[in-house]
């Protein structure tokens, strides 16, 4: 079975020859400290990954650098961003403060050609060997950019007619970017916005979905009609809201992280039949902090415990960042190999 069929077949919550592996974000020290001059296809290719995937979407867009002492960049969406030394540069500011600054507003072209390297490179390499995705937002992460998190959601309230405008900018220019992806091959859109905190969504259910849930269906849709396979990446405890993400028609879920609360296998037991689950390795302490030894140990149990009757791929419970542990990451893709053949799970 190839990498492309094995990940096919676990996302139709079929079973594969084995657990499919993928990653949200492997961060490049991660792969430095391992391989040195190693770049991300190379990794991929080295540890059998059977999904490969475009960066965050802030990284198809260029910036300019406007304060070099803060480190501090503006986006082309106009957003003022810091590095702060993480995998993503952090938002700041954004260029809309109220429905005036709408007016003579122009998000970037979607079809800049920019946006479209890393993908372009990765079919270039991979196309009908392994999965090939490309990482764009939903409805909440543009408007969330534009005009700050906290605006955005006490304008839920006070300027809803803002948020809409909003959401509608996003949409649309995510709809293009999926159209235009697939049209170059990829096979997989993963929608990355992040609904969730450590004890329940970042707005109420009922605002989820006025505002946000009509585009995710949209862009979930734009794809599935053009016959991509999609991922719903979110953060948080999102329990109260996993039914209507679900309903969107996505084909598998992630990261449903343990340190939020999330129970991977209660997600499994309820939805299973209609969405694969995707996780959920512990990347807090488990890849951090413990020996290889440890992340075997938990590896073997994750598959244990989720793989059989298929729809499951294996994955960190967020994504590789800079603080993982090159040898546990390691550790983990090699136990998966070791462990998550259909036709010995559970043996010793």
């Amino acid at each position: 079975m190839t990498n492309l069929e094995r990940a096919e077949k676990a996302l139709g919550r079929e079973v594969p020859d084995r657990v499919p592996i993928f990653e949200l974000l492997i961060d490049q020290r991660v792969i430095d400290k391992a391989h040195p001059g190693y770049s991300y296809e190379d990794f991929v290719e080295k540890y059998d990954i059977d999904i490969a995937l475009t960066g965050t979407p802030s990284s198809n867009y260029r910036s300019e650098l406007i304060d070099e002492e803060k480190l501090i960049y503006r986006d082309e969406w106009g957003v003022l961003r810091q590095d702060s030394g993480q995998s993503v540069l952090f938002p700041l500011e954004g260029p809309i403060k109220s429905e005036k600054d709408l007016e003579n507003y122009l998000p970037p072209d979607p079809y800049e050609p920019y946006r479209f390297f890393q993908l372009e490179r990765l079919i270039n390499r991979f196309k009908g060997k392994r999965m090939v995705g490309m990482h764009v937002h939903d409805a909440f992460s543009y408007p969330s950019y534009l005009c700050g998190m906290d605006h955005l959601l006490i304008d839920l309230i006070e300027k809803p007619a803002l948020v809409h405008e909003l959401v509608r900018i996003g949409v649309e220019h995510t709809k293009s970017l999926i159209k235009k992806a697939k049209a170059l091959g990829a096979d997989l859109f993963v929608f990355g916005d992040d609904y969730g905190g450590e004890n329940g969504p970042l707005m109420s259910p009922k605002h989820f979905e006025q505002f946000f849930l009509p585009g995710m269906q949209e862009v979930v849709q734009t794809a599935k009609k053009l016959g991509a396979y999609t991922i719903k990446h979110t953060d948080g405890n999102i329990m109260s809201i996993l039914p209507m993400i679900i309903e969107t028609g996505i084909d598998g879920i992630h990261p449903l992280d343990p340190e939020a609360g999330m129970d991977i296998g209660e997600v499994k037991k309820l939805f299973g039949d209609r969405v694969c689950v995707i996780g959920n390795i512990d990347t807090g302490k488990i890849l951090t902090e413990e020996t290889p030894e440890i992340v075997e140990q938990t590896v073997r149990k994750t598959i244990v415990d989720l793989a059989p009757g298929g729809g499951y791929i294996i994955a960190s419970a967020n994504s590789i960042h800079p603080h993982v542990k090159p040898e546990n990451y390691i550790a983990m893709l090699e136990a998966t190999r070791k462990f998550g053949n259909y036709e010995h799970i559970g043996e010793k």
